[in-house]
């Protein structure tokens, strides 16, 4: 009677796996509407646009710079778009702007005899629309740190369309909806027969089901691993991100199935635990469930007595 009907892990995958195509596809939505008003596209394009015009350069001058500055150049296709860029003295690949930067510390002269890295350079300055003063003479010139602020826009705006995006569809399919369906039913769960209550079979809050959703599922569970691969791939953090998001990995499947009621990260923040809801017994206050214990122990006293 006041035992936990657990539900078997295929049941709970299948419920889980239904859940997170929706989710995925209402995310997706409110990322193209938000994409829209904050002008997404616009600043995707433009970033491109700077891509392109590096591209342009790098494949026709960087191999006339490369040697000055202690670099070897080499462009493994015609397209120019796959090629390494190693320095001849650690013997590591470096990024196309390293040798931008030190091209830029020690320029040469007009009357440099490399007539050749002269006109590289002047086409530098040219792109960058500044002059060998570094005075801007051209304000729609593209200077290596105008690209970089771009690419931190478009990634800032990537990552903030994915932050709301998800929150909103969180609060729709995790929390609003669970509501609606009641005792915290997802689509999913609705569909698989699952329903969440608290460790002592009691109706699950509506602030248990909102900690589980934004700080168990959308904070810790799902913004943490992706600011993960966010600082991964654009932040610079390398091996240290990898591993924590790893390790991370690691922590929600040893709880998952070293706990005794399968609970991830986000029950236990929330004090819940999945049931299966044609079988379970649920109340919906602790005073019914303490009713019942009461009645339950007054019928075994008369049937010992009789």
């Amino acid at each position: 009677m006041f035992e936990l009907r657990k539900i078997g892990f295929v049941r709970r995958a299948s419920a889980w796996l239904l859940d997170a195509i929706l989710l995925a596809v209402l995310t997706t939505g409110f990322m193209f509407l938000i994409s829209l008003i904050a002008g997404f596209g616009h600043q995707q394009k433009t970033l491109s646009g700077y891509y392109d015009a590096w591209d342009k350069y790098r494949i026709e001058y960087l191999a006339d710079i490369a040697d000055r500055y202690g670099f070897t150049y080499e462009q493994k296709d015609e397209e120019g778009e796959d090629y390494t860029i190693t320095n001849n003295e650690s013997g590591e690949e470096v990024d196309f702007f390293e040798v931008i930067r030190k091209m830029s510390e020690d320029p040469p002269k007009e009357d440099d005899p490399d007539a050749a890295l002269v006109n590289a350079y002047n086409a530098y300055l040219q792109l960058c629309g500044i002059d060998r003063e570094g005075k801007v003479v051209n304000e729609d010139g593209i200077p290596a740190g105008k690209l970089a602020a771009q690419s931190r826009l478009v990634n800032s705006l990537l990552f903030t369309m994915l932050s709301i995006g998800l929150l909103l569809a969180y609060l729709i399919l995790e929390f609003i909806l669970p509501i609606i369906l009641k005792n915290g039913q997802t689509v999913g769960k609705k569909v698989f027969s699952i329903e969440l209550v608290r460790p002592n079979c009691v109706k699950i809050t509506t602030l248990a089901l909102f900690a589980r959703t934004i700080l168990g599922k959308f904070a810790i569970e799902t913004m943490f691993p992706i600011l993960l691969v966010f600082l991964l791939l654009f932040g610079g953090l390398g091996w240290i991100a990898l591993g924590l998001l790893i390790a991370f990995f690691l922590l929600n499947v040893i709880l998952f199935f070293a706990t005794k009621n399968r609970t991830p990260i986000h029950d236990l923040l929330a004090g819940t635990v999945t049931v299966d809801s044609k079988l379970q017994m649920v109340y919906y206050s602790e005073d019914e469930l303490n009713e019942a214990i009461s009645l339950l122990h007054k019928e075994e006293v008369e049937n010992s007595q009789s």
